[in-house]
């Protein structure tokens, strides 16, 4: 499903591209969702579009996110 966000979001620039990911990740994905998500993406990133792997990072230095 966040592969699908980013192709959503591929025409803007990717700094855009990657706040607007990370904040729908933010408001409608649950923590465990996330979670998940961080956990794919860090043994398989070669798999996941590189703005999503962005957005992605944004949430690891946040807290709570």
């Amino acid at each position: 499903m966040g592969e699908q966000i980013a192709r959503n979001n591929a025409a803007l620039p990717a700094q855009r591209a990657a706040d607007r990911i990370a904040r729908h990740l933010k408001s409608f994905w649950t923590p465990g969702m996330i979670a998940e998500l961080e956990a794919y993406a860090a043994a398989n990133p070669e798999e996941l579009d590189a703005i999503l792997l962005a957005a992605i990072g944004q949430l690891e230095w946040e807290p709570g996110a």
